[in-house]
């Protein structure tokens, strides 16, 4: 059995389905931003959520858009495409867990949280040293 953990983003909105033997289940896609620059690309998974998992899914308002981590057993998975010839491959993902990505951006105009939250801490801003010192010349550092 292969796990996953993967952030990304839901690619439709989705409701609540009953199943033939009755189970309640959620059924999405998440679309995961992999790599950088010029090798950057999208991976398309397609979740499964069953029973309170696909409640929560719903109770916690995931829609289209939203920015969430998940974590499941991850399957390779045959299907027939449309056309009821054609076969393809898709990862598919059995949803064990799953919770909100904070995308919170700083009111206080610096980068970053950690830049940010350093700046709080000391009261001044980052990286500022106390009369002009360069950081190397302090002498109540250690060499």
């Amino acid at each position: 059995m292969s796990q996953s953990v993967t952030i990304g983003r839901v690619t439709a909105d989705f409701e609540l389905q009953t199943s033939t033997n009755g189970n309640t289940y959620a059924c999405f896609n998440l679309a995961e931003n992999i790599g950088f620059g010029e090798t950057a690309h999208t991976q398309f998974l397609q979740v499964w959520a069953w029973g309170d998992d696909a409640k929560r899914l719903i109770n916690g308002k995931i829609k289209k858009g939203s920015l969430i981590w998940i974590s499941g057993q991850l399957m390779l998975e045959e299907y027939k495409k449309k056309d009821g010839i054609t076969t393809d491959k898709r990862l598919k993902v059995i949803l064990d867990n799953w919770g909100y990505v904070p995308i919170a951006k700083p009111k206080n105009g610096y980068k970053d949280d950690f830049t940010a939250r350093a700046a709080a801490e000391t009261d001044t801003p980052y990286n500022a040293l106390p009369d002009g010192e360069i950081d190397g010349d302090r002498e109540d550092l250690p060499v």
